[in-house]
């Protein structure tokens, strides 16, 4: 039977205010059961260091070969969480192979809606930084959830590929309509926001935003696009406005702006996105 006194010190530890406080209550747990799978998530959950981080979720995964180590029917939720915080502590190593094989793990982990959804990002990252450009399409043919996983992996796949801009332009306004904050946070215009909805579109951002190094020309390309919405939503004032008609001047999108300014009069981010695609802007 699982020990009560190891389920009270995990319960506080996931509910603890601190790191500090967290780790101590692990640390515990892990002298009465030394591998102990929530002890050793949570522990890795507070450590800072990657390769640190990577080993304790390693041993956290062996854990689970002794039922010991869990409570009765956590397995498949257990692996699941141990595999999705290899992934994402891969990805911060920029181990591709290895992060696209955990997220693959933790999607088989469970038969469920909502943690396909969780590793979505993920595992699209992990193929984007594989370069497997095909297989990205393949699967965003079959996505129907239609997230930003789904519209920044299709729309640089496709780029790569040579899916031609007329194309791309479709797939970066599917991808804007989506949350268009993403792609100022992606090219730095906007500071981390505070807590809240905002947040999850800052933390994709910075999990997508080096795709802009993929190639020079996707990146000023854009930037083109970037800068026009937020040119025709009112996103920027003063002098950073006049800067950035500069730098749109620059890119190749100054023609579109003076051409959508005379048709968008107060128009609210859904429509301006609607009418800047209907014009086929950013498709030559």
């Amino acid at each position: 039977m699982y020990d009560e006194r190891i389920s009270h010190l995990l319960n506080d530890a996931w509910n603890s205010p601190t790191s500090k406080k967290a780790l101590s209550l692990a640390r515990k747990v892990l002298t009465i059961s030394p591998a102990n799978t929530e002890a050793l998530i949570i522990t890795a959950d507070n450590t800072d260091d990657d390769a640190e981080r990577r080993s304790t979720l390693l041993r956290a995964l062996e854990s689970l070969n002794d039922e010991n180590n869990y409570q009765p029917g956590e397995k498949e939720e257990l692996s699941f969480s141990v595999n999705y915080r290899l992934a994402y502590t891969y990805f911060m190593m920029r181990n591709f192979p290895e992060m696209l094989a955990s997220c693959e793990a933790a999607m088989n982990a469970l038969d469920d809606p909502d943690s396909e959804e969780d590793t979505a990002s993920l595992h699209y990252r992990a193929l984007i930084g594989l370069g497997q450009w095909q297989k990205i399409l393949a699967l965003t043919m079959k996505d129907e959830t239609h997230g930003l996983a789904w519209g920044y992996s299709r729309m640089i796949a496709a780029w790569m590929t040579g899916g031609g801009r007329a194309l791309c332009a479709k797939m970066f306004w599917d991808a804007l309509i989506i949350a268009p904050d993403v792609p100022f946070y992606m090219l730095g215009y906007y500071s981390e926001p505070d807590d809240g909805e905002e947040h999850d579109d800052f933390d994709f951002a910075l999990m997508y935003y080096d795709i802009l190094q993929t190639s020079e020309d996707f990146r000023e390309w854009f930037t083109r696009g970037t800068i026009l919405f937020g040119l025709l939503t009112n996103r920027f004032d003063g002098r950073e406005r006049e800067y950035m008609l500069d730098v749109l001047d620059t890119v190749g999108g100054y023609d579109d702006y003076e051409r959508m300014s005379g048709i968008l009069l107060e128009a609210d981010d859904e429509s301006v996105i609607e009418a800047l695609a209907a014009n086929k802007c950013l498709s030559d």
